[in-house]
């Protein structure tokens, strides 16, 4: 018997720090994804984040290559009532600046390029938690 739990052991030790690790619906993770849905733009290149301050080359509207500069000023994660496999919604809120320059809002509607807009990300932008994946899907 004492065999059989010198095997077994190591893998409920691995199983039970793995569920502990996985990532949690929370504002850390949402800033998180946020950035990774950005970094791993194909469009993207040299991304850099220092805390909420992301830094990158891509497209600009016209598509020509720029420098941008993303600074995250809010993150908000909050319960969803309405679905078991959803249980959370998050938020970001933040300020996108090309070549140095604020880019606004025309009217209601954004002057970001399509391209970060395809992807789910702007000035404010809303992810869901997939309970399953324990992950926010952009």
């Amino acid at each position: 018997m004492a065999r059989v739990w010198y095997r077994v052991c190591p893998f409920i030790l691995v199983v039970t720090l793995a569920h502990c690790a996985a990532a949690q619906a929370d504002e850390e993770s949402l800033r998180d994804s946020f950035s990774e849905q950005i970094a791993t733009s194909s469009f993207v290149t040299d991304f850099a984040r220092d805390g909420d301050e992301l830094t990158f080359s891509g497209p600009d509207a016209d598509g020509r290559p720029a420098e941008w500069r993303v600074l995250i000023t809010s993150a908000l994660v909050e319960p969803n009532l309405f679905d078991e496999a959803i249980p959370y919604q998050g938020r970001i809120t933040s300020e996108w600046h090309v070549n140095g320059q604020l880019v606004e809002y025309v009217g209601s509607v954004t002057a970001l390029p399509s391209a970060y807009l395809d992807r789910g990300v702007g000035q404010e932008c809303w992810a869901n938690w997939a309970e399953g994946e324990h992950r926010w899907g952009w």
